[in-house]
């Protein structure tokens, strides 16, 4: 009897949190506490509402050997902020500054920053010669820029109600036009401490099977991007998109450990944690070339790893207090991250079981199937695809775990390859 109980409730627990939360989280977002009704609706920028606080940004990303991208990546963030102070638009006497951390690399990657900030005043490389992970880079770069002015804004700033706001992104990341516009425009909000844009994954030129929408993992991202819009409606996003977002420089952890995996996640996190919301925008794109599928199962294993570091930094808003964010955080993230290990425990339980032993039997042959179709486009073999996509995913997941219960994880990170 007891077995029995405990079968059904682990299988309950699995429909809830892939099926059921949901479900339930698209009817909830339809409408939205009050708070969130006016974010629902048409997301309005610095351009259409003048009464966004003049803002002091300070963009912010480490990279490691990324001679190959990091010419563009500069070029793109000097384009954004010229595009930000054009004459006709409200953000035309907000200074934007641009720090580069070279973490340890061994190619021409500072050569290349170093170039760009001969020419161009408002981009800082600040080089570190022993490679140290990217929290400790991007924690540098915070001081860095802070101490750059004092950390203070000019008198003139302060009459004017500026604000410093530090705008995260990835060294292999491209932002689409008027994406840092859509970005800042969430700032005239006082409940809201940060705004986590999209990431759109392109195809790769030389590989057919890439992260596209039209792959598993592609459609995947697409669905947690609903899920986190929604969520923000709700109540705030969980945590936020390393490509691309931006907080208020009052509410960035500084204590974060060097050793985080998953910052973005805990960076916005925090931010709820300090009152206030993290909100989503769908129109702040940033485009990131899809890392190959092949590539992938050293970095899925590193994130379950930094998924369950997560948890344990960021247990405060597990607790009911934080109302419908500690809702969302148990059904979304903490009942996910656990799936692989109620998938073994059903297993065990199955021996006795054979009509539990049969469904699971069956799950694994359809991954199986979907394993050796991988590249079909197929619709009729599709099914398999996403069972293998759901099995890889649970099987790196525990890794992750095992990872994670030995210890000893680094913030440093190696490149997916993208071509």
């Amino acid at each position: 009897m007891f077995l029995d109980l405990t079968v059904w409730l682990l299988v309950l627990i699995l429909v809830y949190t892939w099926i059921v939360y949901p479900l339930v989280l698209a009817a909830l977002a339809r409408g939205g506490p009050a708070v969130a009704k006016a974010m629902a609706g048409k997301q309005e920028t610095r351009e259409e509402n003048p009464d966004v606080p003049h803002v002091i940004v300070d963009i912010l990303l480490a990279a490691y050997n990324e001679e190959d991208c990091i010419g563009a990546r500069l070029r793109n963030l000097i384009d954004a902020a010229h595009e930000l102070n054009t004459p006709t638009r409200q953000y035309s006497n907000s200074p934007v500054r641009i720090w580069l951390g070279i973490d340890g690399a061994t190619d021409r990657t500072a050569e290349i920053a170093h170039g760009f900030a001969a020419e161009h005043e408002q981009v800082h490389v600040c080089e570190f010669p022993e490679r140290r992970g990217k929290v400790a880079i991007l924690k540098d770069l915070v001081v860095e820029s802070g101490e750059a002015d004092g950390g203070r804004t000019t008198e003139d700033e302060r009459k004017r109600g500026g604000e410093r706001v530090l705008v995260f992104t990835d060294a292999n990341t491209v932002f689409r036009s008027g994406a840092l516009g859509k970005l800042l425009g969430h700032f005239g909000d006082p409940n809201v401490g940060g705004v986590c844009g999209q990431l759109v994954l392109l195809p790769t030129h030389s590989h057919t099977h890439t992260l596209t929408h039209s792959s598993p993992e592609g459609a995947y991202w697409s669905w947690e991007n609903r899920m986190k819009q929604r969520e923000s409606r709700i109540d705030s996003c969980l945590g936020a998109n390393g490509a691309i977002y931006a907080i208020r420089r009052g509410v960035f952890w500084e204590d974060i450990p060097d050793n985080t995996i998953v910052e973005d996640l805990v960076i916005g996190m925090k931010v709820r944690e300090s009152g206030r919301r993290m909100v989503y925008e769908p129109g702040a794109v940033a485009e990131e070339e899809a890392p190959i599928v092949a590539d992938e199962w050293h970095r899925r294993v590193r994130i379950g790893a930094g998924d369950y570091q997560a948890l344990w930094l960021c247990r405060r808003c597990l607790a009911p207090g934080y109302g419908r964010l500690a809702w969302m955080f148990w059904s979304h993230k903490v009942l996910r991250w656990f799936t692989p290990q109620i998938l073994v425990l059903l297993y065990v339980m199955s021996c006795l079981r054979p009509l539990l032993l049969t469904c699971l039997s069956l799950l694994v042959v359809a991954g199986a199937i979907g394993a050796v179709f991988s590249e079909t486009r197929s619709n009729v073999l599709r099914p398999f695809v996403l069972c293998d996509h759901f099995l890889t995913m649970q099987a790196a997941l525990l890794a992750g775990f095992i990872r994670f219960c030995r210890g000893r994880l680094t913030g440093t990170w190696q490149r997916t390859p993208r071509q």
